[in-house]
């Protein structure tokens, strides 16, 4: 159980992210970019390995797949703290500017 609230909260700050570092225009595609890559990837590889693991009977086998899942999910936070954009309190125009802006220049 806590398994699976950590790794909703982490695709959920994946999906904030991704909108807020794309310019205005381009947040929609991103998002949906994103998260078909996402889906697509967890819908053809979680299947078959849980699949696998649940099908050999051994409870710890499905215990290594949690495990796998939970790094996945730690090297996610990693990648978040070392390449992420700090947003707290800024205008998104500020963290990425809109495509369509004009220079005061």
């Amino acid at each position: 159980m806590l398994t699976f609230f950590l790794a909703s909260a982490g695709a959920s700050a994946a999906y904030l992210t991704v909108s807020e570092i794309f310019p205005m225009e381009t947040r929609a595609l991103a998002i949906a970019f994103f998260y078909a890559i996402g889906t697509g990837l967890g819908g053809i590889v979680g299947p078959l390995l849980f699949g696998q693991l649940t099908d050999s009977g051994d409870r710890d086998a499905v215990a290594v797949g949690f495990g796998i899942a939970a790094a996945v999910m730690a090297v996610g936070g990693i990648a978040e703290l070392l390449f992420g954009v700090k947003a707290e309190q800024t205008p998104l125009e500020d963290i990425a500017k809109p495509l369509t802006a004009e220079d005061d220049s």
